[in-house]
């Protein structure tokens, strides 16, 4: 893992890229067992409206499964896969709506990651070289 975080910050880095964006799955294909990752996921890592994608609507599965009352943040937070986790640390988001991938047996959330809303620390962290340092095209 820390092999492809160092990958992806020197493409940003290098490329000066301003947003990045992907699938990312939660295993599984029953909503159900996923209320919780879920929720959380919409309740506390939503992107804001200028940046939310939404799943197409043939596909749309609700996010919003339970209220924040319903559920254990931290609990929720710990189910969640490695990559999901290390990209809402790095100050990511989670576009509106899920998707369904039984062909793959998972079900797919929209991460989007503002690149300047990555600390420095993590630049130092994942990068050769920092943010503070001339880059070279």
């Amino acid at each position: 893992m820390q092999l492809l975080w160092r990958g992806i910050a020197e493409y940003v880095f290098h490329y000066d890229v301003d947003v990045m964006f992907g699938c990312a799955s939660l295993t599984g294909v029953e909503p159900e067992h996923l209320d919780e990752p879920l929720s959380y996921l919409c309740h506390y890592h939503l992107a804001p409206p200028e940046l939310r994608p939404r799943a197409v609507a043939e596909r749309y599965l609700a996010m919003d499964r339970l209220t924040p009352d319903e559920f254990d943040a931290q609990d929720a937070m710990r189910r969640l896969p490695p990559l999901i986790r290390g990209y809402l640390r790095l100050g990511g988001y989670v576009g509106d709506g899920a998707v369904i991938d039984k062909d793959f047996g998972t079900t797919d959330v929209c991460v989007v990651v503002k690149t300047d809303l990555v600390t420095k620390k993590y630049y130092r962290h994942y990068a050769r070289s920092g943010p503070d340092k001339q880059r070279t095209a």
